[in-house]
């Protein structure tokens, strides 16, 4: 049985500030964007493609969105230094720069909507 992850949901308190985020500092690619209910369903790929993010608004009367520590998500460059430096240019915040752990390369950068994400080396 082959198995994989398609998609990985993100939740955002605006949608297009995050499209912006993903598809502009990121480089991702929008891959769909339809109307959901009230809301949109929007789907952004990462360049070299692989599993999507789903970009959903948050409900209002949800718990506030975690940003204190970083998700599980982590995005993988072939080299951590080169992509962060390109990030970065983009104005991409990085919440740790990369360093090299006993496991090898990690950084974590910020999206527009506070949340963390872990960027790690092939």
């Amino acid at each position: 049985m082959a198995l994989g992850i398609s998609q990985v949901t993100i939740y955002v308190e605006d949608q297009q500030r995050a499209v912006d985020f993903w598809t502009g500092k990121m480089g991702f690619k929008l891959t769909r964007d339809m109307p959901y209910g009230e809301d949109r369903w929007i789907e952004v790929e990462p360049p070299s493609g692989g599993s999507r993010l789903v970009v959903h608004k948050a409900d209002p009367s949800w718990p506030a969105l975690g940003k204190e520590l970083p998700n599980y998500v982590m995005f993988q460059a072939d080299d951590i230094v080169e992509t962060h430096k390109e990030l970065v240019a983009r104005g991409v915040e990085f919440a740790q720069e990369p360093v090299r752990q006993p496991w090898g390369w990690s950084a974590v950068f910020r999206d527009d909507d506070g949340h963390l994400f872990h960027l790690g080396q092939r």
